[in-house]
């Protein structure tokens, strides 16, 4: 289910349009190599760090790709990317990226392990150097203690900076280990999506949400998120839970705007709107009206819709097949 250089002042040439979809406007600006110096359409993998510096991944699932760390300034906008020839980064398979509370960057690889840099030096944690029980770090998180939670294809670790511990599923009590995603909520849970279930850790016990005990319909879990209200949101194939005040509230195409037969990874913003990275384009739902915007009905520039994050100005970032769209 899972699935240089150079760092010049330029003047972006970005498109920026406007699109109107049942009344709804939408202004995006798009990156991509016709009209920027990114170094791919293909991006994968985005977060943006306390400075509204935004952090991507390009390149596809055969032949890797870079890193980049852009400024975040539309109209001024500089780009800098980073490989082996530049920094400590060996791996162009970068899966996941995280800022920390103090805006020290971490970057999940698929061969290498963790990265992190310090905005001065880079730091590789991998099985050979560390206790890091797979190369393949897929998702990032960091507690209320600044404990960082890290989910390798079939464990779960916690790294203070010093100290490793590891979960396997025994410990989670879960049957098959297969791991997706990791979420901190507002009262410092661990939450965990799996392949055999959701699992909830609170720093002792273990709880292990399934079809069986919950009203979840489905086992594959493949995304989970916890918003700055407390709500835990929880991505299974095709539908959406929405876990408040230990109500959960099902979501799928039939009784909401989500489209049919998708993956999601989602993001709150400030104003309390969800949005939706989709494999059908670009999907929000604005305290219960729900739009989707694609490349037939609006100016979002591709139906793949990878990742998503937000800044401090509430502008929204995706992760395209076709560019670096953000939205406000």
């Amino acid at each position: 289910m899972r699935k240089l250089l150079w760092c010049l002042p330029i003047l972006l040439m970005s498109r920026v349009l406007m699109s109107q979809n049942k009344d709804v406007v939408i202004q995006c600006t798009v990156f991509d190599t016709n009209t920027s110096k990114i170094p791919d359409n293909i991006i994968k993998t985005v977060a943006t760090d306390l400075n509204d510096h935004v952090w991507f991944a390009t390149g596809d699932c055969f032949f890797g790709g870079k890193l980049v760390e852009f400024n975040g300034d539309v109209f001024n906008g500089v780009f800098k990317v980073y490989d082996s020839t530049n920094s400590g980064l060996n791996d162009r398979f970068v899966t996941t990226i995280f800022a920390d509370v103090n805006n020290i960057k971490w970057f999940g690889t698929r061969y290498h392990g963790l990265y992190k840099f310090d905005n001065k030096s880079w730091t590789n944690y991998s099985p050979m150097n560390s206790p890091l029980p797979n190369p393949h770090v897929v998702s990032i998180a960091q507690d209320k203690n600044e404990m960082l939670w890290i989910v390798t294809e079939k464990e779960l670790s916690s790294f203070d900076g010093k100290t490793w511990t590891i979960y396997k599923s025994k410990d989670m009590g879960i049957s098959y280990d297969e791991l997706y995603a990791v979420a901190v909520d507002k009262e410092n849970n661990k939450w965990i999506a799996t392949n055999n279930g959701l699992a909830k850790f609170d720093g002792a016990n273990w709880t292990v949400f399934n079809p069986l005990n919950s009203k979840l319909p489905n086992s594959q879990v493949n995304y989970v998120y916890c918003d700055n209200s407390g709500i835990v949101w929880v991505v299974y194939w095709s539908g959406l839970i929405k876990i408040e005040n230990n109500i959960w509230t099902i979501y799928t195409s039939e009784n909401s705007g989500l489209p049919k037969f998708c993956n999601y990874t989602l993001l709150v913003d400030k104003f309390n709107i969800q949005w939706f990275a989709t494999s059908m384009g670009v999907t929000r739902n604005e305290h219960g009206v729900w739009n989707s915007f694609m490349p037939t009905n609006s100016c979002v520039p591709s139906y793949f819709v990878n990742k998503i994050a937000a800044d401090s100005q509430n502008r929204i970032w995706f992760a395209t097949n076709d560019g670096l769209l953000m939205i406000r």
